[in-house]
């Protein structure tokens, strides 16, 4: 099961990121996304492009929706429910959208404990996590 859900993740990020690369320029760490190693599937780079505010929106409202159903109460599937947000999130990374769009989406959906509930169990958020964090936490 782990290893067709690594597939999946993988052969979506492959799709959501095939159209950000349309740039005629070359790579420059700012229009880069790295996508870590997972089981089997190595490290991918891809290159990115901002997206328009509505992609944006849409990301975030999307990943304010995973982040929600994370916290469903068993016997719901919190792992399919982090893949989503990983998936959305990368796709966010990818449009270069304003990290913004994320702490208002989740501070609409949860409350704050259960903004920090769901920022402790997504590590790919990484450093954005801390930008996530509701107002004086950050």
């Amino acid at each position: 099961m782990k290893g067709s859900l690594a597939a999946v993740v993988v052969a979506v990020l492959v799709l959501v990121l095939a159209g950000c690369g349309g740039s005629h320029k070359g790579p420059t760490p700012e229009r880069t996304l790295t996508i870590p190693a997972y089981g089997p599937f190595p490290k991918q780079t891809y290159h990115v492009a901002p997206g328009t505010s509505a992609a944006c929106r849409r990301e975030a409202a999307a990943f304010g929706r995973a982040a929600e159903g994370f916290l469903l109460p068993f016997p719901s599937d919190a792992d399919n429910y982090r893949v989503l947000a990983q998936v959305q999130f990368t796709a966010f990374k990818a449009h270069l959208c304003n990290t913004a769009l994320l702490r208002e989406e989740l501070s609409r959906r949860l409350t704050d404990e259960q903004v920090r509930e769901v920022l402790s169990f997504f590590g790919f958020l990484r450093e954005t996590a801390r930008e996530l964090l509701p107002g004086p936490q950050r």
